[in-house]
C-alpha cells in the first residue's frame, strides 16, 4: 500500500511515522519549498490524545526529543480585563493535560526522520480517481504521483477537501486575528502579565477585542539535538472585529499589520501594547477565522481528511491535539489489515464524531476568550 499525505505540518508526519514503522510506503507532499520557508506557527498545546499520539506513534529517540524541547508550563489559564485588573484562573476540563511545543521545532524533530520521504515544493493541485481503485495526485509544479490513498493534511483551506465535499459548509466568522511573538528579553519580562510567563492568559471586554499571550520557554535548547537553537518568547494574538480591519486585511505587510493591532488596542493597559511594539515582524501574520458544520454523510473513496482539513475550528488551543489524535486513528484503522475503504469508512466515522465536537469545544472556548 502506497500512501500519499497532502500537508506536512504535524498530523502528516505523526501519521507518516506510523504508517511506516508497519511498513507502508508513505510519501509526504509539502507546498513549502522548504520547512522553514515561511513562519511556521509558535507555540502549540497538545492535549492528553494528541500527546499520547505522539508517544504511541513516534520513533521513541523523536518523541524523547520532543518531550525534552517543550515549554516549561507551569501554569494554567487565566483571564483579565483589558486594564488587568486582576486575574481569574479558569478549571481545566478532563483530557486538556499533554504537553506545550514549539510548532516549529516539533516538525523538525518529525521531518528529520523522513527526509526521503517527503517532496517540499509539492503544492496539491487536484487529484484523479483511478480506475484500479488508487489515486493521482497533480502537484503544483506539473508532476503527478500515485498511491493507493490521498490523505489531506493540508488544514483548514485543504485543496483536497474542496475537491471531495465542495458544498462542505465552512464559513469565515466577522472577527480577524494578527498573530505575534516578542522575543523573551529581560525587558519583556517586565511587561509581561505573570500568568502569561507560565501558562495562558486571555485579555478581553466586550466589544470583540481580545489578546491571547503565552510564553515558551524551552526545557533544553534544541541546538543540543542538532537542530537550529531556539529562543524564548512570548506567543501573542489579536481578535478585532472585522469592520476595525478593514477590506485590505489580508493584502497588508507586518509592520502594518503590528500597527494595527498596536492601534486596536491603545486604550488597554500600556505594557501589552508596548509588548507587541517589541515584536520580531518575521513572525506577525494575519489569519481569518473559521468554523464548520458536520457535512452530510459520504461514500468512501481513496481519499480523506485529517484535522483542520476535515473540520476547521475556532482558535482555541485544541486544534493542534485533535490533527495529531485523528492521525493515530487513520493510522491504526490502516494497519488493521482491514481492506482499504473499509478502513477508511471506519476511521471516517470516528473522525466526525470526535471532530466535530472539538469543533463545538473550540467555539465556546473562542467566545468565551474574545
Amino acid at each position: 500500500m502506497r500512501v500519499l499525505i497532502s500537508g506536512a505540518g504535524l498530523a502528516g508526519p505523526c501519521l507518516a511515522h506510523g504508517l511506516r514503522r508497519h511498513g507502508v510506503d508513505v510519501l509526504l507532499l509539502e507546498r513549502d519549498l522548504a520547512i522553514d520557508a515561511r513562519a511556521q506557527g509558535y507555540r502549540i498545546h497538545l492535549n492528553g490524545n494528541g500527546h499520547t499520539a505522539l508517544r504511541t506513534w513516534l520513533p521513541a529517540e523523536d518523541y524523547e526529543q520532543a518531550v525534552a524541547t517543550a515549554c516549561i508550563a507551569d501554569g494554567g489559564v487565566s483571564f483579565a480585563d483589558p486594564q488587568l485588573r486582576g486575574y481569574t484562573e479558569i478549571d481545566l476540563p478532563p483530557g486538556v493535560p499533554g504537553i506545550t511545543v514549539d510548532r516549529l521545532t516539533l516538525r523538525r524533530i518529525m521531518l528529520r526522520g523522513l527526509a526521503d520521504s517527503t517532496r517540499f515544493g509539492a503544492g496539491f493541485a487536484r487529484y484523479e480517481l483511478l480506475d484500479n481503485g488508487g489515486v493521482r495526485v497533480l502537484l503544483t509544479n506539473g508532476s503527478t504521483v500515485d498511491g493507493d490513498l490521498l490523505v489531506a493534511a493540508d488544514g483548514v483551506n485543504s485543496g483536497v477537501r474542496r475537491q471531495l465535499l465542495p458544498d462542505f459548509p465552512v464559513s469565515a466568522l466577522d472577527r480577524r486575528l494578527i498573530y505575534g511573538r516578542t522575543p523573551l528579553t529581560a525587558r519583556t519580562r517586565e511587561l509581561t502579565p505573570a500568568p502569561a510567563l507560565g501558562g495562558f492568559l486571555g485579555v478581553g471586554g466586550q466589544d470583540g477585542r481580545a489578546l491571547a499571550l503565552a510564553a515558551h520557554r524551552f526545557r533544553r535548547d534544541p541546538a543540543e539535538f542538532g537542530l537550529p537553537s531556539g529562543e524564548d518568547y512570548l506567543m501573542w494574538g489579536a481578535t478585532l472585529p472585522a469592520d476595525l480591519c478593514g477590506p485590505g486585511f489580508f493584502d497588508l505587510g507586518p509592520e502594518q499589520l503590528l500597527e494595527l493591532a498596536v492601534r486596536a488596542l491603545s486604550d488597554w493597559h500600556p505594557s501589552l501594547t508596548a509588548l507587541l511594539r517589541l515584536a520580531d515582524l518575521r513572525y506577525v501574520v494575519p489569519a481569518s477565522i473559521q468554523t464548520s458544520s458536520r457535512p452530510a454523510p459520504w461514500s468512501p473513496v481513496p481519499v480523506t481528511l485529517v484535522g483542520d482539513a476535515a473540520h476547521p475550528m475556532p482558535p482555541a488551543g485544541i486544534s493542534a491535539g485533535v490533527a495529531v489524535h485523528e492521525a493515530g486513528l487513520l493510522a491504526t484503522r490502516l494497519v488493521s489489515g482491514a481492506p482499504l475503504l473499509d478502513a477508511v469508512r471506519a476511521y471516517e466515522q470516528e473522525m466526525l464524531e470526535h471532530g466535530f465536537a472539538a469543533v463545538a469545544t473550540a467555539t465556546r472556548m473562542n467566545v468565551r476568550a474574545s
